[in-house]
């Protein structure tokens, strides 16, 4: 398994000190995001501390809603999700990620046209604008679903990805975003047909768990919930999906045991 650890780039950050960190800790890759933005030169600052470490990157996040293109609620507006695109061969790396987004007034509120043909051709059309530029560096645009948002099932995924039939367009594989809470008991039916019906389209794997507080969704770090790891590490498995894989919802402190709990789960296979 290529494990890697998404993490967040300060712009002023000691790039070398924090990759230092992290390929101590063990990892060999990492997914970057960009909470204040990336320039050419915080790119420059970023591939020079990933050859000194060691590290490899194998994603960006470039986290949009292009259901409300203007707005930046991880970051990006759909137009400096452009931007980052453009970015990625200085970045030395193909795979960009972001949400299908939600008409919702926050990201990950529901919102009745996002299962509509008006959802889906607000999706379809952000896509149209952003792929000259994907085709330009050769970019993988990879969609993380999330299950209020357009493409929020794996069936709706494998729609849009056959519809465009681009090498350019993929999936971020990430049960906990499409599980909602009502359908945790069904965990070891759902997730095999969820993986195999989406393995073609991946280009990424995130880990993180699921649970709920005062009974609201949380998103916590790989094995502080409930996501059923054996039977999504064996779905993996049968389906032949050898893409990265990226554990999230850390921070450094809680990287060590993360990881530690994702080998001991992939070795017990």
């Amino acid at each position: 398994m290529q494990l890697g650890l998404w993490l967040e780039i300060p712009a002023r950050a000691d790039l070398g000190r924090l990759f230092d960190q992290v390929a101590a800790i063990g990892f060999s890759s990492l997914h970057a995001h960009f909470p204040e933005g990336c320039d050419f030169a915080l790119a420059r600052r970023l591939t020079r501390a990933c050859a000194s470490s060691g590290l490899t990157l194998a994603a960006v996040s470039g986290y949009a809603n292009p259901l409300r293109p203007d707005e930046a609620p991880m970051g990006s507006t759909l137009a400096q999700l452009a931007d980052l695109i453009e970015l990625l061969p200085r970045l030395n790396v193909r795979r960009i990620v972001s949400w299908s987004g939600s008409f919702g007034s926050g990201l990950f509120d529901d919102h009745p046209d996002n299962h509509t043909q008006i959802g889906w051709d607000a999706l379809c059309a952000s896509v149209d604008e952003l792929m000259p530029l994907l085709d330009a560096v050769e970019a993988v645009l990879l969609f993380e679903p999330y299950y209020t948002h357009v493409l929020g099932v794996p069936s709706e995924v494998v729609r849009f990805c056959t519809e465009f039939n681009s090498p350019y367009l993929g999936v971020v594989l990430d049960p906990p975003n499409m599980l909602p809470p009502g359908t945790w008991a069904r965990q070891a039916e759902m997730i095999p047909d969820d993986v195999a019906t989406l393995a073609r389209h991946v280009g990424l794997i995130h880990l993180k768990d699921m649970r709920l507080r005062d009974g609201k969704l949380d998103l916590p770090g790989p094995g502080q919930g409930e996501l059923d790891y054996p039977t999504f590490f064996a779905a993996l498995e049968a389906a032949g999906i050898s893409a990265p894989a990226i554990i999230e919802h850390v921070t450094l402190e809680e990287a060590p045991a993360a990881r530690a709990f994702v080998l001991t789960q992939h070795h017990a296979l």
